[in-house]
């Protein structure tokens, strides 16, 4: 990761994975030792204050890079009500909204069209 990006997804596949060992580090910790510990565990994950305060702030994180200003660009396009049909039941499986599957559907194209740079 360069910079300020965070692929964010991947933390929370990590972070949310049942799979992940996770190891005892002694004895219990209370108070301002479990702040302390925590934000330790945070930045260790994030990679530095900076990115971590970004990722605390209220709201989500906008689309895009951190220099452009304004909204992120807006993409539309209608499709037919079975294809709808279908992407909705892809979002109560997947667990993700229109925009986070449009994005993915948007890269996966662009990957497949060869027009990301590397």
């Amino acid at each position: 990761m360069a910079g300020n990006e965070m692929n964010y997804e991947a933390l929370a596949q990590r972070l949310s994975d049942p799979d992940t060992e996770v190891r005892g580090r002694g004895a219990a910790l209370h108070g301002d030792k479990v702040a302390e510990a925590g934000r330790s565990f945070l930045l260790r994950e994030f990679g530095s204050e900076e990115v971590l305060e970004a990722a605390l702030r209220p709201g989500r994180p906008k689309v895009g890079q951190k220099e452009s200003a304004g909204p992120s660009p807006t993409v539309r396009g209608r499709i037919s009500e079975k294809e709808f049909k279908a992407f909705s039941d892809l979002m109560v499986e997947t667990g993700k909204g229109q925009s986070a599957l449009i994005r993915e559907a948007v890269h996966l194209l662009l990957q497949r069209h060869d027009k990301l740079a590397s």
